[in-house]
C-alpha cells in the first residue's frame, strides 16, 4: 500500500470525517461563523419583505397594504423616505455582516491548514525510525503541501455551505410568506434536481481521488529526477525522465481538466434549471394564483436569489466532494503516524551518565517480519571514554548497530544497557540528547554555518561554537571564509567541499557535549588528508568521551582501543588493540 493509496470510506462517512475535525479544531469560532452567516440572512430576508410595502407607495399593489403615503403593515407607520432608508441600512448591514464572514472563513481555512500539517509533522517527528524509514518522501511532501492544502480548500466550502444552507432557509421563509404554494413547487424542482446530480456528485469523488493519485505520482517523479541528477546526466537519461515527466503532467491535467468539465455541466444545468423555475413562478403567480404584482415582484427576486444560492451550495458541494479524499488521506496517515509513535514519557528525564560501558546482551534486530535478522545475538561491551572501532563487510549490520547504539531502534531481541539502566521505552529519546552522531553524508541544513551548528544546541554561545570547530579541525578555514560562522553552506551544504562538510558534522555533533560520540563511516568519502584532519580530531578527544568509529579503512580505526568485527549480522571477534589481522580485504568491505 502507497502512502497516499485513495481512501476505502464512502463521501458521506469522508464528510462526518471532516465536519468532525473541523468542529473539533475550530470551536467557538465555528459558531461565530454560523451565527454572523444567519444575522446577514434575517438582514437579507428582512430588506425583500420590505420592498412589498415600498413598492406599494409607489403605486404598485401588494398584498402588505393599500396604495398610499404611508405604510401601516408589519412596519406599523412610516413614510417612504424612512422605508427606503432602512432598506438600504438592512442591505447594507448584511453586506458588511457578509464580508467579516468571509474574512473570518479565510482565517479560519488557513489556520485549519496550519493545524493539520502541524499535526501530521508532529507525528512523522514521533515515530519509529524503522517505520518512518518505510515511507517515500515524495509521499510526505505532497501529503503535506498539496493533500492539506485540498483538505482545507473543503473546509473553506464547508463553511460556505453552512451560510448557505442558512441563508437557503431564509430565503425559504421570505418566499413561504408571499406565496406557500409556489414555495412548495420550488422546493419539488430542487428535490428533482438533487437527485438527477447523484450521479455527477458521485464522479467528482471520484475526481479528487484520481487528482490526488496524479498530483503524488508527479510529485515524486520530480523528487527523484532532483535527488537523481548525477545519475540522469552520467548515463543520459534526460529524455526517457522528460518523457515520463510529460505523461504525469498529462495525467494530472486530464484529472483537472475532467472535474472543470463536471463541473461546467452541472454548473449549466442548474442555470438552465433556475431560469425555467423563474419562468414558470412568473406565469404561475400571475395567471394562476392571481397574486398582487408587487407580491409577485419580490416573490420572483426571492427566488432568483434562492436560486443562485443554490447554485452556489451545488458548487461548493462538488468542491467538498473533490477535497474528502485528501482529507481522508491526510487523518488516515495521521492515524497510522500516531500508532507508530516511539515510546514518550511525560517529559524529558536524566539520561544515563555512561560511566563504565554500553552492554549488549544477546542482541537481535529485523527490518521485517518476512527478512533475515539484520543483526542476531550481539554480546559485547563498549568501555567508556574509549574509542570503539566496528568494522565488517558491507551488508554485516554496522549501521543497524551504530541506530541501536543511538536509541534511534529497539531491538528485536535482546536488551542494551548504559551502565545499568537498560535502553528502551523512553530512555532511548533522552538517551539521543546525551550522543553525537556524524554520519556518512554529512548532511547540513541549506543556512549559515552558525544556524546549523546552533541548530542542536540554541543557548551555545560564541565561545563554545569555535570551541567546537576548534575540537573537530574546522576552525582554520571557517575563518577564511569571508562571512565566516554566516556563510550559508548551500542545499545540504553544497557549496563547502566534503572535508569541510564532515568537519562541521564533527563539531555540531561535540557541541551538545555527547557522553557517546558515534561516527558512521564519516570518513569513507574523503580524501587521506581530510581523513587524516578529522582522525587528528579525535585523537585529540581521546579519553573525554565515549567514541564508536564505524569504518571500513585500517588507517581510520588503527588508534582504536576496542575493536568488534561483525560479519552477517553476527559478532565475529571482540579484541583489543591488536586487531589489524581481523580487517576485512579492502575489495569486500565497504
Amino acid at each position: 500500500m502507497t502512502l497516499l493509496e485513495p481512501d476505502a470510506d464512502s463521501a458521506g462517512r469522508q464528510f462526518l470525517r471532516l465536519t468532525r475535525d473541523l468542529s473539533g479544531f475550530a470551536g467557538s469560532r465555528l459558531s461565530l461563523v454560523i451565527a454572523a452567516a444567519t444575522v446577514a440572512a434575517l438582514a437579507e430576508g428582512a430588506g425583500l419583505l420590505l420592498l412589498v410595502p415600498i413598492l406599494g407607495l409607489l403605486g404598485v399593489t401588494g398584498s402588505a397594504h393599500p396604495p398610499g403615503g404611508a405604510l401601516t403593515g408589519w412596519l406599523g407607520p412610516i413614510e417612504l423616505e424612512a422605508a427606503l432608508a432602512l432598506y438600504v441600512v438592512l442591505v447594507g448591514a448584511a453586506a458588511m455582516i457578509v464580508r467579516g464572514r468571509t474574512l473570518a472563513t479565510q482565517r479560519l481555512r488557513l489556520d485549519y491548514a496550519d493545524d493539520l500539517r502541524g499535526r501530521l509533522h508532529r507525528a512523522l517527528l514521533a515515530m519509529e525510525w524503522q517505520a518512518f524509514a518505510r515511507l517515500r518522501g515524495a509521499d510526505l511532501t505532497q501529503l503535506l503541501t498539496s493533500e492539506v492544502m485540498r483538505a482545507a480548500l473543503g473546509v473553506e466550502f464547508l463553511l460556505k455551505l453552512s451560510g448557505w444552507a442558512i441563508q437557503v432557509t431564509v430565503l425559504l421563509v421570505v418566499a413561504a410568506r408571499l406565496s406557500p404554494a409556489m414555495t412548495g413547487c420550488v422546493l419539488v424542482l430542487a428535490a428533482c434536481a438533487a437527485l438527477l446530480a447523484r450521479p455527477l456528485d458521485r464522479y467528482t469523488h471520484a475526481l479528487g481521488r484520481a487528482f490526488g493519485g496524479a498530483g503524488q505520482a508527479l510529485q515524486a517523479d520530480l523528487a527523484d529526477d532532483l535527488a537523481g541528477m548525477r545519475i540522469i546526466r552520467a548515463f543520459g537519461l534526460e529524455e526517457p525522465r522528460q518523457s515520463g515527466f510529460a505523461q504525469r503532467m498529462a495525467s494530472l491535467r486530464a484529472a483537472q481538466i475532467a472535474y472543470q468539465r463536471t463541473s461546467g455541466t452541472a454548473r449549466a444545468l442548474t442555470q438552465t434549471g433556475a431560469a425555467l423555475a423563474v419562468a414558470l413562478a412568473l406565469v404561475t403567480a400571475t395567471r394562476g394564483l392571481g397574486l398582487p404584482l408587487a407580491d409577485t415582484l419580490v416573490l420572483i427576486m426571492a427566488l432568483v436569489r434562492l436560486l443562485t444560492t443554490l447554485l452556489g451550495v451545488q458548487e461548493g458541494w462538488r468542491m467538498v466532494l473533490q477535497a474528502l479524499p485528501a482529507h481522508a488521506k491526510a487523518s488516515t496517515q495521521l492515524e497510522r503516524f500516531r500508532n507508530a509513535a516511539e515510546p514518550a514519557g511525560d517529559g524529558p528525564g536524566p539520561a544515563p551518565a555512561l560511566t563504565r560501558a554500553i552492554r549488549l546482551e544477546a542482541v537481535g534486530y529485523r527490518h521485517g517480519d518476512d527478512r533475515p535478522p539484520a543483526l542476531s545475538d550481539i554480546s559485547a561491551e563498549i568501555p567508556a571514554r574509549r574509542i570503539t572501532a566496528l568494522i565488517g563487510p558491507s551488508g554485516a549490520g554496522k549501521s543497524t548497530l551504530a541506530d541501536l547504539l543511538l536509541g534511534l531502534t529497539a531491538p528485536t531481541e535482546g536488551s542494551i544497557h548504559i551502565d545499568d539502566a537498560p535502553l528502551q521505552g523512553p530512555l532511548r529519546r533522552d538517551w539521543r540528547r546525551r550522543v553525537g552522531y556524524v554520519p556518512q553524508d554529512g548532511f547540513l541544513f541549506h543556512d549559515t554555518i552558525r544556524t546549523n551548528l546552533l541548530a542542536v544546541a540554541p543557548a551555545a554561545g560564541e565561545e563554545a561554537l569555535w570551541r567546537a570547530l576548534e575540537q573537530a579541525a574546522a576552525a582554520g578555514f571557517v575563518r577564511k571564509l569571508p562571512l565566516g560562522l554566516d556563510t550559508v553552506v548551500g542545499d545540504r551544504g553544497a557549496s563547502l567541499s566534503g572535508g569541510e562538510r564532515q568537519r562541521l558534522a564533527l563539531a555540531r555533533a561535540l557541541l551538545t557535549d555527547p557522553a557517546l560520540l558515534i561516527l558512521d563511516e564519516a570518513t569513507s568519502a574523503l580524501d587521506s588528508a581530510s581523513e587524516r584532519q578529522i582522525l587528528a580530531a579525535l585523537d585529540r578527544l581521546r579519553g573525554q568521551l565515549t567514541m564508536v568509529v564505524i569504518a571500513h579503512r585500517p588507517s581510520t580505526v588503527r588508534g582504536a582501543d576496542h575493536v568488534l568485527v561483525l560479519e552477517h549480522g553476527r559478532l565475529v571477534s571482540d579484541t583489543g588493540a591488536a586487531f589489524e589481522s581481523q580487517m576485512p580485504p579492502p575489495s569486500s568491505t565497504s
